[in-house]
């Protein structure tokens, strides 16, 4: 749009220049809607034009510079993702030209994320001036990791990170390759049932005739297969571990059990 100076006002009618100042803050004060960002998502990803609409998970209006002006925050699935879950998270506002722009929202380190696994997705939100992106990968599994930031007039800087740490298990998660060990030692119940596993694992073990050790070991391995196999991280693996965890534990605690009463029976 062009836009008038004051020198150019000057050979101007005032009046022709109050109608562009008017028309240039009408267009900068209009309202974002859901269609307008809908078709221009779809142009910014390249979907066909067949394409349906983004679908939004969250829409909403703050007014993150404190300026008296609202931005729209939006949450939304573009044809890129589909059904996977929300592929844009972004805070979107209207330039002097009245056309959508969108704010710089500052990365973090790829590391941040590696206590996540399986069907990661996230929401922003507005609290206390903030805002606020709350991950999720599982829905057993309550806020891993949270990142808030604060719009700085440049970009949304980081403010806080705050995620889960290691828990302990029955074994060392620093050597941990497989990526079901890795999820267990970032999820405290699940780490809670390896230790539990484990001790039950090493009683039965050492009571168990010695001619039956090595077949007692490779029934634990063929378990731990197992595990991996069913519970690979993507939905509901949380519940799918701990299921698998309580499941093997009673077995080993029967057992236990059954030969702790045949040494009392025995004279």
């Amino acid at each position: 749009m062009f836009r008038f100076s004051n020198a150019v006002c000057i050979g101007l009618s005032l009046a022709i220049c109050l109608m562009h100042a008017t028309l240039a803050e009408t267009q900068t004060a209009k309202p974002i809607t859901e269609d307008e960002v809908g078709a221009w998502l779809n142009q910014k990803y390249d979907c066909l034009a067949d394409s349906p609409p983004p679908h939004f998970w969250r829409f909403d209006f703050y007014d993150f510079a404190a300026d008296g002006k609202q931005e729209a925050l939006v949450v939304a699935s573009t044809c890129e993702t589909g059904t996977a879950g929300p592929d844009v998270h972004s805070v979107l506002s209207r330039n002097s030209d009245g056309e959508i722009e969108e704010w710089k929202i500052a990365e973090v380190p790829n590391s941040t994320y590696d206590n996540l696994f399986g069907n990661r997705n996230s929401d922003l939100s507005f609290k206390e001036g903030n805002l606020v992106e709350t991950f999720y990968d599982d829905a057993d599994r309550d806020t891993p990791l949270v990142i808030t930031r604060k719009w700085n007039g440049k970009e949304f800087a980081v403010v806080s990170i705050k995620k889960t740490g290691v828990f302990k298990t029955s074994y060392d998660c620093v050597k941990a390759t497989e990526e079901v060990e890795r999820a267990i030692c970032h999820v405290d119940s699940l780490a809670k049932l390896d230790v539990e596993l484990s001790a039950a694992y090493r009683s039965l073990a050492a009571r168990v005739p010695l001619a039956e050790r090595d077949q007692l070991k490779s029934e634990q391995r063929d378990w731990l297969a197992k595990r991996d196999r069913q519970c690979a991280p993507y939905k509901a693996w949380v519940r799918c571990l701990a299921d698998m965890y309580k499941e093997r534990t009673d077995e080993i605690k029967k057992r236990l059990s059954a030969l702790q009463s045949d040494t009392l029976r025995t004279p």
